[in-house]
């Protein structure tokens, strides 16, 4: 049986350590008139002290620190921790280069990041509107979180605090045996052949004389990057955004997993071009890698997980872009924090479709998955070619529609990576990445509600192209209002499993 690599089953809802935190508009003079003073004094010198106490005791509550800034129950205990060494990190999430310098930077305090995210937003927007003052606080000590959360939730400067939820790829990579790979690369079939172009009628739909193609709409994959070198993608990417220099998350310019290339591919390579396969539509493709170069131990095995900073700041940039459609195949079972929600909002309201994949986890029940589960967003199942739900596609009453995602071919990076690695024991007994698990270049076939997402978000582009920008509730209202509705359904008008039906381009123009 081919294991399910790309799902959140049984993987952790949250990340260990770390909190995402917005502080109130009208904190940061308080902030940094309290900081002012020990920036005065040199923050390295009382940092060094803290730290050589903090060693002397069993825990850090006893932690007495001289002048303490704060007397707000949040902030003094998120000082302590900064001072004794127990702060990993403290990210603001308004990149620093869009903000203004100010006297805070001497200090070179996690807090005066915090504070400078209030305040220092030049020209603000409603996507650095939407970041400013919030902040990811990663701690060194897990049993450490709970405390700061409460002492945080009760602080008057805070205006909210919570736990970050984890989001995880959604696709099931095809699997072959290592001779098989080493003999000859995966191939597709002729791209006029494509088994699910034939089931949306794609090539139908282009034919009509009503067909708009969708050069002027914009549509954003927010993914493991892109290879825009690709021969079927070249000169369809107008941007791609993959760098974070204030971040510690090592991110280049590869896809090393090559899932955001695959769901890329899916919706814009290039058409009839006698290469490899067909793309949906012709749109102004921009892609955001969110995710790092590096996997972590997921329990089962070494990872891909989204950066939460890469994300939030991806939704941000889509907002500030105006961009028609976003697609999302990425899922997990954590509710979104406040901030995760307040940028789906903004974009909802601002008028941006959001197309999201369902989830693989059918077979652990089908838990609920976000954001595909977040209202207004249009969630998406997978089906095969006999038009019957996949095994792993999850079902549920959020689902809008399904679209094919079992055997679906797509492009790769012409160059190697891998989707994880195997987890072996090491020296000390703990947990080392060991053999990588390695994907196909150029092209391969996949599996997951991360290969059927991308066909809904290319078939909005062209609902965008045929209608205009008439808004995600009412794009949402004409796509569902032209489905098949599949036999499984039973000549129900919406099915759990199904939706409203399954995705058929042709129907857009009758």
């Amino acid at each position: 049986m081919q294991r399910n690599l790309f799902t959140s089953a049984n993987r952790p809802k949250f990340h260990d350590s770390m909190l995402i935190v917005k502080i109130r508009a009208d904190a940061g003079p308080a902030i940094e008139a309290a900081l002012a003073p020990a920036a005065r004094r040199g923050v390295a010198a009382v940092r060094h002290a803290a730290a050589a106490a903090v060693a002397a005791v069993s825990d850090v509550e006893t932690l007495v620190v001289e002048h303490p800034a704060f007397v707000t129950p949040g902030l003094n205990l998120l000082e302590k921790y900064e001072r004794g060494g127990l702060i990993r990190r403290i990210t603001a999430l308004t990149p620093m280069g869009r903000m203004a310098s100010g006297a805070l930077t001497a200090a070179r305090g996690g807090i005066a990041t915090m504070a400078m995210g209030v305040r220092a937003v030049r020209n603000r927007t409603r996507a650095t509107a939407a970041s400013a003052g919030v902040s990811l606080v990663e701690l060194e000590r897990e049993e450490d979180t709970v405390k700061l959360q409460k002492a945080l939730a009760d602080d008057p400067h805070v205006q909210f605090v919570s736990r970050v939820p984890v989001r995880y790829l959604l696709a099931r990579p095809a699997v072959r045996p290592q001779a098989k790979r080493m003999r000859a690369k995966a191939a597709p079939p002729s791209a006029s052949s494509m088994w699910n172009l034939e089931k949306i009628e794609w090539a139908k739909a282009r034919r009509l004389r009503a067909f708009k193609e969708a050069t002027d709409v914009s549509v954003a994959v927010l993914d493991s990057g892109i290879d825009a070198t690709h021969p079927d993608l070249a000169g369809r990417i107008a941007s791609y955004v993959y760098l974070h220099p204030d971040t510690p998350s090592i991110s280049g310019q590869k896809d090393i997993i090559g899932h955001g290339t695959h769901v890329a591919g899916t919706i814009g390579a290039l058409i009839r071009n006698r290469l490899g396969i067909n793309g949906i539509c012709k749109c102004k493709l921009h892609a955001w890698k969110i995710f790092p170069d590096q996997a972590e131990f997921s329990g089962e095995d070494f990872g891909y997980f989204v950066d939460p900073v890469m994300y939030r700041r991806a939704l941000a940039d889509c907002l500030e872009q105006d961009i028609d459609v976003i697609n999302l195949s990425i899922g997990g079972p954590g509710e979104p924090d406040q901030q995760e929600q307040d940028l789906f909002d903004a974009l909802l309201a601002n008028g941006t479709t959001i197309v999201a994949a369902m989830g693989n986890e059918r077979e652990e029940g089908s838990p609920i998955s976000f954001p595909a589960a977040i209202p207004g967003v249009i969630a998406v199942g997978a089906t095969s070619i006999t038009d019957r739900i996949t095994q792993f596609s999850n079902r549920g009453d959020h689902i809008s529609l399904c679209a094919p995602g079992k055997g679906i071919w797509s492009t790769l990076p012409t160059y190697p990576g891998q989707f994880g690695f195997e987890a072996v024991r090491g020296p000390t007994g703990k947990w080392v990445e060991g053999k990588p698990l390695r994907r196909e270049t150029d092209y391969d076939d996949w599996d997951g509600t991360s290969m059927a997402s991308p066909h809904v978000a290319a078939a909005v582009a062209l609902l965008v192209a045929k209608n205009g920008k008439t808004g995600p509730g009412a794009t949402r209202t004409t796509l569902i209002g032209k489905l098949d509705a599949v036999p499984a359904m039973g000549g129900k008008k919406f099915d759990s499993d199904y939706g409203h039906g399954r995705l058929n381009l042709a129907r857009f123009y009758r």
